[in-house]
């Protein structure tokens, strides 16, 4: 067995890297826009999909605190220095909660009534946009979108994540702001999901889109957290462990130049 699983990681990080090497190459050639979207959805859109059960498995490799394997990282509550609280995979999955701090949940980053809530759906199961994260705060985000939000009428979470009205006063309704940190993080789970579902999104019923892309309002938010949150070393492990899973990858984390050949700041 053991022997088994270390062949399985070395094929699965020489696949990483051929995709990385086919990635830079994409990313090099003239095609931008549409086409070029068009051409990663090809290479992204096929991969194995989880069971919804599977995700809590799926976490204890993709999202453990650095040299904690068995803590889970929570992007709602972490910071650095001192955590608030740390959650153990599976002990401390939820069920029940009545505040911060009580257990962690499954958080679909990109809301699942925004397609229709059904969890038989792929993009329901796929960990690039799903994360391990405080079931009170995850409940607290609801549907909401991310954006940037005026913390004079925010409710917070421990980390600092705020929920409120928007700072840009032309958007109406609740908002969810994620720290700085995790920006960029989400932006690029964003602009895969747009990608890798690409022949989908014209059904989907969501206040960031419009037709199969985003409203302008979300796409500069999303290319503003892009370039101010750069890939981190987290990201780039993360999407690595997803590939030994599902078998894709985020390309925009692989080569983060694919977004501003596809999207621009309008």
């Amino acid at each position: 067995m053991r022997i088994s699983f270390l062949f399985s990681v070395a094929f699965s990080l020489t696949l990483y890297g051929s995709s990385v090497f086919a990635t830079e190459n994409i990313a090099n050639n003239q095609k931008q826009g549409e086409s070029l979207r068009e051409q990663l959805y090809k290479i992204i859109s096929k991969h194995k999909v989880l069971s919804y059960k599977d995700l809590w498995k799926a976490f204890k490799k993709t999202d453990a605190l650095p040299n904690q394997p068995n803590e889970v990282f929570d992007i709602y509550s972490y910071k650095k220095g001192k955590l608030p609280y740390v959650y153990k995979f599976f002990t401390d999955q939820c069920g029940h909660y009545k505040k911060e701090g009580d257990c962690y949940n499954r958080e679909h980053s990109f809301p699942k009534s925004w397609w229709g809530g059904s969890l038989g759906e792929p993009m329901a199961r796929d960990l690039f946009h799903i994360y391990p994260v405080d079931g009170f705060v995850n409940n607290m985000r609801a549907n909401h979108p991310y954006a940037e939000v005026d913390p004079k009428s925010a409710k917070l979470s421990e980390n600092g994540s705020m929920l409120g009205k928007a700072k840009n006063k032309l958007l109406k309704g609740v908002f969810f702001e994620p720290i700085d940190e995790f920006k960029g993080d989400f932006a690029r789970g964003y602009f895969y999901l747009l990608t890798a579902y690409y022949d989908k999104i014209q059904d989907w019923s969501s206040p960031i889109l419009e037709g199969n892309n985003f409203k302008p309002w979300a796409q500069k938010i999303l290319l503003k957290w892009h370039q101010k949150d750069p890939v981190s070393d987290k990201e780039i492990k993360r999407n690595k462990r997803i590939m030994a899973i599902q078998g894709n990858y985020n390309p925009f984390i692989v080569s983060p130049k694919l977004v501003g050949k596809i999207w621009k700041d309008n």
